[in-house]
């Protein structure tokens, strides 16, 4: 109950308010001068009056009323449930029960105070005995495992509760063989607080689940699932232990070989992925029938096995090694039979033995360089046994691959121009021959020779191709912008460039970035390039040729192309290759050659380029024969930007051919 209600309150407070305001009327009304104030007066007083009587005021909060008319009784007292302790364990006690009853391992407990034994529905099984005449002791045990068993088994009790730690021991069942019937039996000591054993914990597992799960464990770790030989991980391990039992030995000698499908990537291409993993199992089975039992044989790349043989007895000419290689190559090249059909593989082998290294990492460089250097030339397919020259070749070729990289970076690439000359209109230029130059800032200029192989098989010219095709773009653009308004540049594309599937637009996108019109550019790609994936090649060329792009052929007469080919090409100029135009004074199988190809040329309606002309007798011969348009050190070297400027600005005089970019 409150002490007061704010509401009469404020009533009673208006009501005085309005008494006070009432007793000046009198004096209102008697002074004739206020006379007219004292109706508002007398009607806000009344106002006063009514709100204090009759106005109902808001409820102020959340406070209500509380109604008198109803009764409410208080609630009974609720009753607090008693908890049935006794009941509470006891379905704890089954839920333990059944816990221990559906694990696939057997429990045990000992207790040391009452000496009872209490074992598992799962434990008794194990012992192969009956669950209703199991005792609670360790005679259930001791009556099961053989006597030598039971003794060792008491001894390791014994000596856990003496220590507190746990222990782990293994039984076998009396009237079976211990390959079936061996049990892991193991204990774990609770102590009281203070620090006296109470109670053992235990476990009882079937030894051969335990082994199994091993075995597995060690399986997915150690072994090549598809192969089932070992994988990398294993193998640089066992080379580890050869390594290290070689520093200890200076006369243990081992060797390891690498073993690489070739062109494994076109068999599962052709035919399928299954096929692939069926061809690398029949290899995985026909190196360990080769090898002898205590080589490790692993699978360490997508189609790369590695074989160590262990503890050779060689001489010098390391016979023994080499027989075993053989023997290993030969077995697994051998056709193999694929669903009534025969397939041939062909496998290239790399071998180095650990003379002089001391360390995982060098013998596998060792071995892995001479795989590289044979899968790179003639000898892809047989075997390789590693030299020092190897290594060192390997190690310079990947400090340019490296020192390739930096210079696309740094912009370090230069383009020399070589002019080409129309000889039937007064040796005036008609093109020019960009050539690629490295300007390394450690050892200056460095011969494409050197680099553009190394380009070519790192996929490296792409990037260098890309920015060599800008730089002669820009060069081309202010030629043009110098009045040389005929000027082509020829960009010479390689086969990885041309194979490109964004070429077409790549190519667009440099002509706008330089404002160079087409007409300028022509791209030059040597006879094998043309003619690989040759229905391809020929809609890239009239894409280009579409967009106004001259094309060449480059090389022409040391590849593979036919007259048939030449003609679906939409091709605009034949280049002869500099070794027919070096012998064609004094050998008249190059001349004959040389006729031919400039009969091609006119008969084809394209224009033809002599390249590597170097004497006025060539000259004089490519003259009569009527090949006019030439080039070589005859007329001028590869110049520089500045240099070739100055040549232009004295031999271009009229409209103008070709020009070409090369590498």
């Amino acid at each position: 109950m409150r002490l007061f209600d704010e509401k009469v309150v404020l009533r009673f407070l208006l009501v005085m308010a309005s008494i006070f305001f009432a007793l000046f009327i009198p004096e209102i009304l008697s002074n004739k001068e206020y006379i007219f104030w004292s109706i508002p007066y007398i009607l806000a007083d009344f106002f006063l009056v009514v709100v204090a009587v009759l106005y109902r005021f808001p409820i102020i909060g959340n406070r209500k009323r509380m109604r008198e008319d109803v009764n409410i009784a208080p609630p009974a007292t609720a009753a607090v449930p008693i908890r049935d302790f006794k009941k509470d364990l006891m379905e704890r006690d089954e839920l333990f029960q059944m816990m221990v009853d559906i694990s696939s391992n057997g429990f045990w407990t000992f207790d040391v105070v009452t000496g009872k034994v209490y074992w598992s529905q799962r434990a008794i099984k194990l012992l192969r005995a009956s669950s209703n005449d199991a005792p609670d002791s360790f005679e259930l045990l001791k009556s099961r495992i053989v006597e030598s068993d039971w003794l060792n088994f008491k001894d390791e009790l014994a000596a856990s509760l003496a220590s507190g730690e746990k222990f782990s021991t293994v039984v076998t069942l009396q009237g079976g063989s211990s390959k079936d019937v061996r049990l892991v039996v193991s204990g774990h000591v609770q102590l009281n607080a203070d620090g006296r054993p109470i109670r053992i914990i235990g476990a009882l597992n079937d030894a051969s689940d335990k082994q199994d799960q091993e075995k597995q464990s060690y399986y997915y770790a150690y072994q090549d699932a598809l192969t089932g030989v070992y994988n990398r991980k294993f193998f640089l391990e066992k080379l580890k232990v050869d390594v290290d039992m070689a520093l200890q030995r200076p006369d243990y000698l081992f060797a390891v070989a690498l073993l690489d499908i070739n062109r494994f990537g076109a068999i599962n291409t052709s035919y399928s992925i299954n096929v692939g993993d069926r061809v690398l199992r029949v290899v995985a089975d026909r190196i360990k029938s080769q090898c002898r039992a205590n080589d490790t044989i692993a699978r360490i790349g997508p189609d790369v096995f590695a074989i160590v043989l262990h503890d050779i007895q060689s001489g010098d000419d390391d016979s023994d090694v080499k027989a075993i290689v053989r023997r290993i190559h030969n077995a697994v090249k051998l056709p193999i039979q694929l669903e009534g059909r025969e397939l041939y593989i062909g496998v290239s082998m790399a071998v180095a033995l650990n003379r002089e290294v001391d360390c995982v990492e060098d013998i596998m460089a060792n071995v892995t360089s001479s795989l590289r250097e044979m899968k790179k030339g003639a000898q892809q397919g047989g075997i390789q046994f590693f030299s020092g020259g190897i290594r060192e070749k390997a190690m310079k070729l990947y400090k340019l691959e490296f020192d390739i990289r930096k210079a696309i970076q740094a912009q370090e690439f230069v383009l020399f121009y070589q002019p080409i000359v129309d000889i039937a209109n007064g040796n005036r230029v008609v093109a020019l021959e960009a050539l690629v130059r490295w300007n390394q800032s450690e050892n200056g200029f460095i011969s494409p020779a050197e680099f553009i192989p190394i380009a070519e098989e790192t996929g490296l010219i792409i990037p260098m191709g890309a920015q060599i095709l800008k730089m002669a773009c820009l060069q081309a653009k202010k030629w043009v912008d110098d009045g040389y308004t005929d000027l082509q540049v020829a960009v010479n594309f390689s086969a990885k460039q041309f194979a490109l599937d964004n070429l077409v637009d790549d190519l667009k996108q440099v002509l706008l970035e330089t404002h160079l019109n087409p007409k300028n550019l022509k791209l030059e790609i040597t006879e094998y390039t043309a003619v690989c994936e040759a229905d391809k090649t020929i809609a890239v060329m009239r894409a280009l040729s579409g967009m106004g792009i001259q094309i060449s052929i480059d090389d022409f007469g040391t590849g593979y192309s036919s007259l048939s080919h030449l003609k679906q090409f939409p091709i605009h100029t034949l280049k002869m290759d500099k070794s027919f135009v070096d012998h064609v004074v004094d050998d008249e199988e190059d001349a004959s050659f040389a006729r031919m190809v400039i009969g091609l040329a006119k008969s084809l309606n394209l224009d033809l380029i002599a390249e590597g002309v170097e004497t006025e007798a060539q000259l004089d011969f490519l003259r009569s024969e009527g090949c006019r348009l030439i080039q070589g050190f005859y007329f001028s070297k590869p110049l520089s930007v500045n240099d070739t400027h100055e040549y232009l600005a004295k031999h271009y005089h009229a409209k103008k051919k070709v020009a070409e970019v090369g590498a």
